[in-house]
């Protein structure tokens, strides 16, 4: 029995000493597996220029709220004392032929203290005049302008204004429509679906779609050749990007796929509570990298991340103010 007594006594000394696992940080979480690398013909850029058959087509990068988030949320080699502000974002892209188009609907018009129970990016700030009907008006194009819609994924900060603008077609992909609880800082969230008014829904099954270069599904959204509803996977459930063929060069919109230029250039991974499947994810960044690699002249925008944008300006993308 003393010897019991003096057994628990030592190993309760070496806890406060921090010799047991007591006081060890847990071991890191494991790499991602990743599927194979699709590999990109030598003629993959030829055939995007070959198909693109409308010239003129416009970017501008919108500003539509905050959020605040702990640095290592989004990527692994940031730390987790930061206290990041990450630009919500909304992209119109101006199409000769089919007009406005949104990636991206910006935060709901009422989103009260700025909290939204259960959004990882919550608390939100909207500055006065930064909603994005606001932005919008400033460019010169109403809500009522706006023809298409399309939603990377059903968080609040992407999908949350939809139901501002009456006469766009929203575009959501069928596997984000039916598996809307994603990620697990999400759990507490509502329904997302409440967002988008279901009489202006197109759901659209990407798996369906021919393959793109690096990624596995794309669909040409005008036939045209020059807007790709991209399947990104990963982030989010059913989440997608879309590729834009500009008269200077294409354009990647990430969507969740890719958070901030550490997840694809830094192959630094976000926190496993804020994405879907970390495998789907990184394989998404190394797929990235591979079209970086395949066409140089191409940008990818991550969701919160202007960086790019400062590294590789082009004539046909602007910031809005």
């Amino acid at each position: 029995m003393r010897r019991a007594l003096l057994l628990l006594t030592l190993i309760a000394g070496c806890a406060e000493l921090g010799l047991v696992p007591n006081g060890v940080p847990p071991p890191p979480p494991p790499k991602p597996v990743l599927r194979t690398a699709l590999p990109v013909t030598a003629t993959f850029g030829a055939a995007l220029i070959g198909r693109r058959k409308v010239d003129g087509l416009q970017l501008e990068i919108m500003t539509v709220g905050f959020g605040e988030v702990r640095g290592n949320l989004l990527s692994e080699i940031k730390s987790p004392e930061a206290r990041l502000k990450p630009p919500v974002l909304a992209f119109l892209i101006r199409h000769p032929k089919e007009g406005a188009i949104l990636f991206g609907a910006g935060l709901p018009e009422d989103i009260g203290s700025g909290r939204i129970k259960g959004s990882a990016l919550s608390p939100f700030k909207v500055e006065k005049g930064q909603d994005i009907a606001s932005v919008l008006r400033r460019r010169g194009v109403s809500t009522d302008d706006i023809r298409w819609i399309f939603l990377p994924d059903l968080a609040p900060e992407w999908a949350g204004g939809a139901g501002r603008f009456s006469t766009a077609t929203i575009v959501v992909t069928q596997e984000a429509w039916g598996r809307p609880k994603r990620r697990p800082l999400e759990s507490g969230l509502s329904d997302p679906r409440a967002f988008i008014p279901e009489e202006r829904l197109k759901l659209k099954d990407i798996s369906s779609e021919p393959r793109f270069g690096p990624f596995p599904h794309a669909w040409d959204v005008f036939g045209d050749g020059t807007v790709f509803f991209v399947d990104l996977e990963g982030g989010a459930a059913g989440g997608a990007g879309l590729w834009v063929n500009l008269d200077s060069g294409p354009v990647l919109l990430t969507g969740p796929a890719a958070f901030v230029w550490d997840n694809i250039y830094d192959d630094a991974l976000p926190d496993r509570r804020f994405v879907v499947d970390v495998s789907s994810f990184a394989w998404n960044a190394r797929a990235m990298r591979i079209a970086v690699e395949a066409i140089p002249r191409l940008v990818i925008l991550p969701a919160h991340d202007l960086a790019p944008l400062k590294l590789s300006p082009r004539p046909d993308i602007t910031l809005a103010r």
